[in-house]
């Protein structure tokens, strides 16, 4: 092989391994924007339906269209969280069970804050919120093929 050719071989690899487009989104799968822009996504290789006892729980991400700030005051641009879902009627409910908040978006950067939540309560679904549309996406039956 000439030494051109590896080169650009070479050039070629580094240009594909740094390149922007080679981002953390690969894997999540989007699910919807919301008012203001920040996009929500889902890992659906971690998301596990147990149906026996109505949970579903899942790795999300949300990736703010402007930068926030993380509990410890670094700045941020997007979150990916441990969450499940609790899927019987009349008890609509979620639970976080961990957040790491990341310096860029779509969980690029550094990450700047890593909180365990497992200790958090669940808590409620309010309708006509994000969080219930999140909740009907991932508590609505699976479909079926005919």
């Amino acid at each position: 092989m000439s030494a051109t050719l590896k080169r650009s071989l070479a050039l070629g690899l580094t240009v594909f391994l740094i390149c922007p487009f080679n981002s953390a989104l690969a894997g999540w799968v989007f699910i919807s924007k919301d008012n203001v822009g920040n996009a929500y996504y889902y890992e659906d290789s971690k998301t596990v339906r147990d149906s026996a006892n109505s949970e579903v729980s899942t790795w999300q991400m949300i990736s703010y269209s402007e930068a926030l700030t993380a509990p410890n005051g670094a700045p941020t641009q997007s979150v990916i969280q441990d969450i499940s879902y609790f899927c019987r009627a009349g008890y609509e409910s979620y639970k976080q069970f961990y957040i790491g908040y990341y310096s860029g978006p779509g969980g690029s950067g550094v990450s700047v804050e890593q909180i365990d939540t497992s200790s958090s309560a669940w808590e409620r679904v309010i309708p006509d919120t994000m969080s219930y549309l999140l909740y009907e996406f991932f508590c609505k039956p699976p479909t079926t093929l005919k």
